[in-house]
């Protein structure tokens, strides 16, 4: 697959997601994405960007104050 920004090459890697909530830091480590070489620039799948958000909603109702990090394998499962 080829960066739709850059026309570079991609890859499939493990990267760390990062949302600032509600004055609260999301950290998810090894999230699977397709990333540029050249520029950077993730994709996520449909699938893997609808568990994010799952995740991320559940944390934000378990009112989490500062900072939660968690993997994304274990919340995946």
């Amino acid at each position: 697959m080829t960066c739709g920004i850059c026309k570079a090459e991609t890859e499939q890697k493990l990267v760390t997601y990062t949302e600032d909530v509600n004055n609260s830091v999301i950290v998810i480590r090894n999230v699977p994405a397709t990333v540029c070489t050249e520029c950077g620039n993730i994709w996520y799948t449909g699938t893997v960007a609808a568990r994010l958000e799952e995740i991320v909603d559940h944390i934000i109702m378990a009112k989490v104050t500062d900072v939660a990090v968690v993997n994304y394998a274990e919340k995946a499962a």
